[in-house]
């Protein structure tokens, strides 16, 4: 085997273990409720993806191929691309829809307080 064909071996271990720890990481992040499972499903996808892509390789050339790009690695790149634009969407949506919230708890706690005031007065 020549050089190259060792760095790849290589390479592809600290790939495998690289993305074992992700997937670990987001599960252990899970278990100890620092991250919610429906943030997380994304998230375990994703390393799960990861782990799929250290050990077979040949699915980056064969999305590649299907995909028609030249080079795998610019396949890689529009995956991963695509991935964190999916992540931003998710996650502005989840924002957005606790910015509604949040407005609402306000509101209903400034009628809480005129209520109490009112309440205050009167007795």
């Amino acid at each position: 085997m020549n050089g190259m064909g060792e760095m790849s071996s290589v390479l592809r271990i600290i790939l495998i273990i690289g993305s074992l720890i992700f997937f670990v990481f987001i599960m252990n992040m899970v278990r100890t409720k620092k991250l919610e499972l429906k943030y997380a499903l994304t998230w375990i996808l994703t390393s799960f993806s990861f782990v799929l892509l250290s050990i077979f390789p040949e699915i980056l050339f064969f999305i590649a191929a299907l995909m028609h790009i030249e080079l795998p690695v610019n396949a890689l790149y529009l995956c991963v691309i695509s991935l964190l634009l999916l992540i931003v969407f998710t996650l502005s949506v989840a924002v957005s829809r606790q910015a509604l919230r949040i407005k609402t708890l306000v509101q209903e706690i400034g009628l809480i307080k005129e209520t109490l005031e009112r309440m205050k007065k009167e007795g």
